[in-house]
């Protein structure tokens, strides 16, 4: 989905979809990096609901937002423009807190 007028993407894999698909965890690692091949986009997070509990998030970053601080605020972290964090809420609370957060630094 993409919100801020094009320059926040953001997409989710549900704990379900890797026995759907039978893909494995380590497949979905390059999927954030697909999403800031999209026009316009400054901001890109993946959610990816893990097998054993929790969630991890990967936030990319092609402005002046520090991917680093944004994972910091859930105990992850990182560099300025590429980081990530594991969260212990169930996916739509997690994505609502995060992109919460994520919306109030890119204002």
């Amino acid at each position: 989905e993409t919100d801020l007028n094009g320059r926040l993407i953001y997409s989710w894999i549900e704990r379900s979809d890797f026995g759907t698909t039978g893909a494995l965890p380590s497949d979905t690692e390059d999927l954030i990096n697909m999403l800031m091949t999209v026009a316009g986009v400054e901001v890109a997070l993946m959610f990816i609901e893990l097998v054993s509990g929790g969630l991890k998030v990967s936030f990319r970053s092609r402005t002046h937002l520090d991917c680093s601080q944004l994972a910091g605020l859930f105990g992850g972290g990182g560099h300025r423009q590429a980081a990530g964090a594991y969260l212990a809420d169930p996916l739509p609370i997690a994505r609502q807190k995060v992109l919460d957060a994520v919306r109030a630094a890119m204002q």
